[in-house]
């Protein structure tokens, strides 16, 4: 449900949803390097976390430029 929410907030306002996201697979990787064997979706998490780092600054870019 959480990360339905999230998604919407994505779609909505992706300058602040963007980061939360980022946020939440920051704790997701966090919590999975806690446990040994899930290395590889930790790694994966971590590649889905700079994507939402990119639409996040993507997103402020295209709001300063609509802005001017």
């Amino acid at each position: 449900m959480i990360e339905i929410l999230a998604g919407l907030l994505v779609g909505f306002a992706p300058r602040i949803g963007a980061y939360v996201v980022a946020l939440w697979l920051a704790g997701i990787i966090v919590n999975l390097l806690t446990f040994s064997g899930f290395y590889d979706v930790a790694l994966r998490d971590f590649g889905l976390m700079i994507g939402a780092l990119a639409l996040a600054r993507l997103a402020q870019a295209h709001a300063r430029d609509a802005g001017s």
